[in-house]
């Protein structure tokens, strides 16, 4: 095999790209399918599970559509427990105004969320409303149905009355809690004279708050716009998998779907192309497909063998989606038969699973972390371990033990950094905390070992009744299991599967509880402890509740210290930054805005190699492409037929000998520790 040149540093789906060519094509409306040389049809079922979606569901029909669920809102960067003044108590002459702008008033349903509540009177728009009993959403938050008739366009002033409280977001603490949203839009105000004059700036008890009332608006209507990206396609190879035939010529591309729309709905096309299918997020440009897709249409050149295709959902209805069914792609690229033979049975190259949200990891080589690690001798902790999952069970049953229950949060909520929270305080104990902070040093100990994690909290949701309470926690990724594990360095456990013995993530944990609760056969699990707890094992409902799954879609809180939630676990959980696990299985609470419906969004790949394998002009000779979704890759190690690893490109030749041949490519982060092992095995008879 020729000399391979070392990795440069690359980041996730990273290529060596060269400049491409204008993708140029014309598209025609052909009257049926025309059968190329290859013809690939996904289902709808098909094309939703092997594509990232964004803001798009599959209906129990078996069609991809739009969701429902919309909440306006514009306290969430801030709302939540503050150190300082941040609620307002109703009281007789005291009126209270919140403006809401609504885009889209068209609605099935409409409900006017508060935070806290009480005995309220409400008008819209000049109108008294007729409110019922509040629906409870949690401890905090109370649920009024409206009429969304009343609603219109634009600005929509509710003035609320009566007897209560409300929260209120305070400006000073937005730019902590959003990157975009950094001041509050000033549309809360009092009156203190029956409505005749009106305070935008002196609000809350004391009339020393400027900030925004926790009051939102959640309408049952179809979101505007949805996404579909397919995975790369290998104009040689539309089914995927295998060896791609060496080509001779590529296109013309012929594309049809299954779509009903409205007037007012449409289904938009874009295609990119290239010679390599290691695209990132910017290359190859995308480009528009302007025909009928009820139709056919052709593409005519490409700039490449391999294709990728997005479709974007749009409505101006609210009360409606266009629904995509079936796609049909048909190729009369000209093959040349391949020599080599794929061997299934013993390769190993399961395509990636890949999430739409666009989740930072923290650098395994930051400096706070390097510090961490030497300052409380993390090395010595984990001396000894003998796979990867007893490394971080040793760092959890560490972090469980770092400072007493709570700390000095009554006085301090110490920022999202590790070191902050163990440093000392005036009483020489650690500043520290509750679960949040305990995980936080947890996740941050990981990390400096090369480990990704999140955090992730969990409550009871809406079903108070049912369990109180809520918790911090973390989420690793563990090549060692190849999936997402719940490991708390808090309450120093992890729960298993009984008859595997592999520890389930949060997700998988909520489908237990909640399949208990409704009486259904669930897996049999089992906590186990890794030292003496103040947590015991109970029966379904565990040491806490799994119901509503809120993820804070970042890890980096050392290279960036915003946006994150405002004093996170102290009352509630009010941030609209979280991603919030949403399914049928339960009514999630419609104080988010970002809810994650596709488990792939929840629970993707990371530190794992897909390998793409294409023929060449000469039979012995195969390129490879790699793939990986690994965070903070420093290089691709290569092993060819169990030879000493080597460091490869994310393209490059394999040249192949007769007889069984095995290539085995292993991503490896900055903190030099390797991922999982992506194998394909090749059988050649030779020349």
């Amino acid at each position: 095999m020729p000399a391979l040149s070392p990795v440069s540093k690359v980041g996730v789906r990273s290529a060596l790209l060269s400049g491409l060519s204008a993708l140029a094509f014309s598209v025609l409306l052909l009257p049926g399918f025309v059968i190329g040389a290859e013809t690939h049809t996904w289902t709808a079922t098909e094309l939703f599970e092997q594509s990232v979606t964004q803001d798009v569901v599959l209906s129990p029909a078996g069609k991809i559509e739009l969701p429902s669920g919309t909440l306006i809102e514009d306290d969430g960067p801030a709302a939540g427990f503050s150190y300082y003044s941040n609620a307002e108590k109703l009281t007789a002459g005291k009126l209270l105004r919140k403006v809401l702008v609504v885009d889209r008033p068209a609605a099935r349903s409409a409900q006017l969320l508060v935070a806290r509540g009480g005995d309220l009177q409400v008008e819209l728009n000049g109108k008294k409303l007729a409110l019922g009993e509040p629906e409870k959403l949690g401890h905090y938050w109370n649920a009024y149905a409206i009429d969304p008739k009343l609603l219109k366009q634009g600005e929509n002033a509710f003035v609320i009355s009566g007897s209560g409280m409300l929260w209120i977001a305070r400006d000073e603490e937005y730019a902590a809690g959003s990157l975009t949203r950094t001041h509050h839009p000033n549309r809360s105000a009092r009156s203190l004279d029956g409505g005749k004059t009106w305070d935008d700036h002196s609000l809350g008890d004391d009339g020393g708050v400027d900030g925004e009332y926790n009051v939102r608006l959640a309408l049952d209507q179809t979101l505007p716009q949805g996404k579909v990206t397919t995975s790369v396609i290998d104009q040689g190879n539309l089914g995927g998998g295998g060896i791609g035939p060496q080509l001779t010529k590529t296109g013309p591309l012929e594309i049809a779907c299954q779509i009903q729309k409205s007037d007012q709905q449409s289904v938009a096309l874009r295609i990119r192309s290239s010679d390599s299918p290691l695209f990132t997020d910017t290359e190859p440009a995308w480009q528009t497909v302007t025909a009928d897709l009820q139709q056919k249409a052709t593409v005519d050149k490409l700039a490449g063998r391999y294709f990728q295709l997005e479709f974007t959902l749009q409505t101006e209805d609210p009360l409606s989606s266009p629904q995509l069914g079936s796609l049909q792609v048909s190729t009369t690229a000209e093959q040349v038969p391949t020599t080599a033979h794929w061997n299934a049975e013993e390769s190993d190259n399961r395509p990636l699973v890949r999430s739409s949200i666009p989740f930072l990891h923290e650098d395994f080589l930051h400096p706070k972390l390097k510090r961490l690690r030497e300052d409380y001798q993390l090395d010595e902790v984990v001396a000894g371990s003998e796979s990867e999952f007893e490394l971080v069970c040793r760092l959890a049953a560490w972090s469980h033990g770092c400072w007493p229950k709570l700390g000095h949060l009554k006085e301090v909520y110490p920022s999202w950094d590790a070191s902050e929270i163990l440093k000392k305080h005036t009483d020489g104990t650690p500043v520290g905390g509750f679960c949040n902070q305990f995980s936080l040093v947890f996740l941050q100990a990981c990390q400096s070992f090369g480990v990704p994690g999140r955090i992730v909290s969990i409550g009871p949701g809406s079903r108070v009744d049912l369990v109180r309470g809520g918790h911090e926690t973390v989420e690793l990724w563990s090549n060692q299991f190849q999936k997402w594990i719940y490991l708390d360095g808090d309450a120093s456990c992890y729960i298993r599967d009984e008859e595997t013995k592999i520890p389930l993530s949060l997700l998988e944990l909520r489908d237990v509880q909640l399949q208990s609760l409704a009486g259904k056969p669930a897996r049999k699990i089992k906590l186990v402890s890794l030292t003496e707890t103040r947590h015991s094992w109970k029966d379904t409902l565990g040491i806490h509740p799994f119901f509503e799954v809120r993820m804070v879609p970042r890890s980096n809180f050392l290279s960036q210290a915003s946006p994150v939630p405002l004093n996170q676990g102290m009352r509630g959980w009010f941030w609209t930054g979280h991603a919030v696990w949403s399914d049928d299985q339960l009514a999630d609470r419609p104080i988010y805005s970002q809810r994650i419906r596709k488990r792939a969004n929840f629970e993707w790949t990371l530190n794992r190699a897909h390998l793409t394998l294409e023929a060449t002009a000469d039979p012995k000779v195969v390129r490879v492409f790699a793939e990986t979704e690994t965070p903070h890759l420093a290089a691709l190690d290569a092993v060819i037929d169990g030879a000493k690893a080597m460091q490869v490109e994310p393209s490059f030749l394999w040249t192949l000998h007769e007889g069984e041949n095995c290539l085995t490519v292993t991503p490896r982060n900055t903190a030099d520790r390797s991922g999982i092992p992506c194998t394909v095995v090749l059988d050649f008879p030779g020349n």
